[in-house]
């Protein structure tokens, strides 16, 4: 009988640890960027190459779309791709430069602080994990901009049909 509570009581303890750490790629504000980065291949490129690749617009290939819909707080759906993208992009171009402020639990990271049109981008903890914060990330005018980038889109999708 005690062999079995202990065995209950190591299970019961394994259960409850686990439950108090971030899943991994998740504890921390970088590291949820870098998993982000992970999910387009991309943790080894350099800031100037992932610049010079967004200048002259070519498009960065999703690799682990389950890891990429991991990163957000807030996804709620394939119309939400337009705006991870838009943080993606922000993120990669600062790969080197960008600037981590921790307040609790809520992260600032500044990529642009010469821009006062761009907003810093914001990660949130939930459970013990660092997510990103697609609404408080990107900017009203330019969030509805791509909402509706998206809603042409879909329509001219659905008139090809």
């Amino acid at each position: 009988m005690r062999l079995l509570l202990l065995a209950v009581f190591a299970v019961a303890s394994l259960t409850y640890c686990t439950r108090d750490k971030a899943p991994t790629g998740f504890e921390s504000p970088s590291a949820t960027i870098d998993s982000l980065f992970r999910a387009y291949g991309v943790q080894d490129m350099t800031q100037d190459e992932a610049r010079r690749r967004l200048q002259a617009r070519e498009r960065f290939e999703l690799l682990d779309p389950a890891l990429f819909r991991s990163c957000f707080s807030d996804w709620q759906g394939e119309h939400d791709q337009a705006l991870a993208g838009f943080v993606f992009g922000q993120l990669v171009a600062a790969k080197q430069e960008m600037k981590i402020e921790l307040d609790e639990d809520t992260a600032r990271v500044q990529v642009a602080p010469a821009s006062p049109e761009l907003k810093p981008i914001v990660l949130v903890k939930q459970d013990f994990a660092w997510k990103i914060d697609l609404r408080q990330s990107v900017p009203p005018q330019i969030r509805q901009s791509l909402y509706e980038v998206y809603r042409r889109a879909r329509r001219a999708e659905r008139r090809a049909q």
